[in-house]
């Protein structure tokens, strides 16, 4: 009854096609959203770089202005005359007048070049020699000029930047301040003032000073030129100073006290970025020019850039909105013809068993339904190798489990009673040890240590210290039955604290004296040689050579072909060869390395310079290959 309620419910199709309405309308309102804001990313990222680009000319301007105002000041600097005249003391009047004259001309010529330039300044070392200026004030030599003079004096010995200048910005002389002709002009009354020593053809030396000046008027017509109205700006000097803005009550103050969240943002010589000023956004733009150290900064506010965007959010909104309406029917249409075949398919899912994992529906075209059903037919084949794969994990862990058990039963049965043995021999070592038998009773010692580290079978895993303490202990026994065997180890103290299977080297260190060193009486060597891979620390390399007779190349061929077979099939070798034990110990060290390390372990054979037989395990450590 629940099935067929199930299907009768053409709700199910309404609220889904509701849903995909509702999803495509909030879909177009996030598309309009999206648009706009891209939009509005893009309009300011090309306002940033149209100010950049506006800023870049106008400083270049700028630049350029300084450079020709300053060349001029050259015209005075190279002229003999005017070097005569500061060189000269105590002229008379008609000497003055004549002085007087020349560089009236000379200042004419000077003007004639650059009309901006509305001031001139000369000084020898001590005062005022000639002046002249738009403003005309009839000073006279009663003018008091020693403040001003000091300003260009110490002006001129800074750094020059500009055609062999110093700029800086002062406002007028003050006894221009009191004539008839001043008017209160803050483009006017704010000067730049270029400054530059002039110095003797010979000997080389500072004989007087020449000043140039301009209003800041210059700047403001340079930033009106190459500026939007839209746009606000700052003109500051290499301290900072505001020279020019489109505020005017900001002139003449240091940026730092006016708007120092500016000079935070700045990174560089240039750049843009966006900041809140007196609770109003905006665009920020700033180059300072390596010719004249000169700061531009451009603002243009948030709320411009979006009116010029109202007409195209009108517009993207008119076309969004008439084209939601035509696709809304066609979506609703096109959903509730298709959505017969998605509910079709969840009733067969309903009625899927869990226990039928072969299976598989028929999948049509390739829609979005087609990709469902696709998809659900790969889950249940994926599903079905899962479950095999279990089975088969299960089963091969179960072997494994077997085949481990019975190499330990097989290894203990090679054992004769390891304890019985290790107390007894524990007995007779002390009793020796009373009868003052001092070297059977440090024989007897050796053998008690290598039976004590021998017996531990429940340890599977042991530092190769360990191991090396038990062989060393088993060869001082055989040095002592056989004193021409020279035994030699060399073990790098980072292999020390490694891990490996217990009781592997052992077997390997008894076949190389049986069947190497038997034949030739007992008369040779074994090394056993330890390390660390050089190139990968997870490698423990260990070499076991002899200088004995050797092995024949197709026992040694036997041998290699062990690490072929796994820890299994090893076993049945084993079992297989209880006639002919030869080859067990090997085997079983074999065996056990696959157990635990599977194809990350190896022991090779090989044929020595000597003659005699080298024996390398190369073990990939557990731990390492965990991490």
């Amino acid at each position: 009854m629940k099935k067929n309620s199930l299907r009768k419910k053409p709700s199910i199709v309404k609220r889904i096609s509701i849903t995909n309405i509702g999803i495509f309308i909030i879909a177009c309102i996030l598309g309009i959203v999206a648009t706009l804001k891209l939009n509005v990313e893009y309009h300011i990222d090309r306002d940033a770089q149209m100010m950049k680009v506006y800023i870049s000319n106008t400083l270049s301007s700028v630049d350029n202005t300084l450079k020709d105002m300053g060349r001029v000041s050259l015209i005075a600097f190279s002229d003999q005359t005017v070097q005569d005249i500061l060189k000269g003391t105590d002229y008379s009047f008609d000497e003055k007048r004549e002085n007087e004259k020349y560089l009236t001309k000379l200042y004419s010529s000077m003007i004639s070049i650059r009309d901006d330039v509305r001031g001139i300044y000369i000084f020898n070392n001590e005062d005022m020699v000639f002046y002249s200026d738009t403003w005309d004030p009839f000073l006279g030599f009663d003018w008091n000029v020693e403040s001003f003079f000091q300003n260009v004096k110490v002006n001129s010995n800074l750094s020059t930047n500009i055609s062999g200048c110093h700029m800086y910005l002062d406002d007028l002389p003050e006894g221009f301040k009191y004539t008839q002709t001043y008017e209160k002009n803050i483009f006017l009354d704010n000067n730049i003032y270029l400054v530059r020593p002039i110095r003797s053809f010979s000997p080389f030396e500072v004989i007087g000073y020449i000043a140039l000046r301009a209003p800041i008027l210059t700047l403001q017509k340079i930033c009106s030129n190459y500026l939007e109205d839209n746009i606000s700006y700052i003109v500051a000097d290499e301290n900072n100073n505001i020279a020019c803005s489109s505020n005017e009550r900001i002139i003449s103050q240091n940026l730092k006290d006016v708007y120092p969240e500016l000079l935070d943002h700045m990174n560089g010589a240039k750049g843009s970025f966006s900041l809140t000023l007196n609770q109003e956004k905006y665009l920020c733009a700033y180059q300072r020019s390596d010719y004249s150290n000169m700061l531009l900064i451009t603002l243009k506010t948030y709320e411009s850039i979006y009116d010029e965007l109202n007409i195209l959010v009108i517009t993207c909104i008119i076309i969004t909105a008439i084209s939601a309406l035509v696709v809304l029917f066609c979506v609703y249409g096109f959903t509730r013809k298709n959505l017969k075949r998605l509910t079709d398919f969840s009733l067969d899912i309903q009625n899927f068993q869990p226990g039928d994992l072969t299976r598989q529906y028929d999948v049509g075209y390739m829609d979005e339904v087609g990709v469902l059903k696709d998809s659900f037919n790969k889950m249940i084949r994926r599903l079905n190798d899962l479950v095999i794969s279990e089975y088969q994990a299960r089963d091969q862990l179960q072997k494994a489990e077997i085949s481990e058990q019975k190499m330990a039963m097989l290894y203990l049965k090679q054992q004769i009673n390891p304890h019985f043995l290790y107390n007894t021999l524990d007995m007779i070592r002390l009793k020796a040890a009373i009868n003052k038998d001092t070297e059977v009773s440090q024989m007897l010692m050796k053998l008690v240590s290598f039976y004590r580290l021998s017996t531990k079978v429940h340890d599977s895993m042991v530092t190769v210290r360990k191991e090396v303490d038990m062989l060393d202990a088993y060869m001082s026994l055989m040095c002592y039955r056989y004193p021409e065997i020279r035994y030699h180890s060399d073990i790098m103290p980072e292999a020390m604290d490694m891990e490996i299977p217990n009781f592997i080297l052992q077997p390997l260190l008894e076949n190389s004296l049986m069947h190497g060193l038997k034949d030739r009486r007992y008369q040779g060597s074994v090394t056993l040689r330890i390390c660390v891979n050089e190139q990968d620390n997870s490698e423990l390399d260990i070499w076991l050579s002899d200088d004995g007779i050797g092995i024949p190349d197709d026992k040694m061929e036997e041998l290699n072909a062990y690490n072929a077979k796994d820890s299994e099939a090893l076993y049945r070798v084993q079992t297989q060869s209880q006639g002919d034990r030869t080859h067990l110990g090997v085997i079983n060290v074999i065996s056990r390395l696959k157990l635990y390390y599977q194809e990350n372990a190896e022991v090779i054979y090989t044929r020595n310079k000597t003659g005699g037989t080298t024996v390398k395990i190369k073990i990939k450590t557990a731990s390492e290959r965990h991490e």
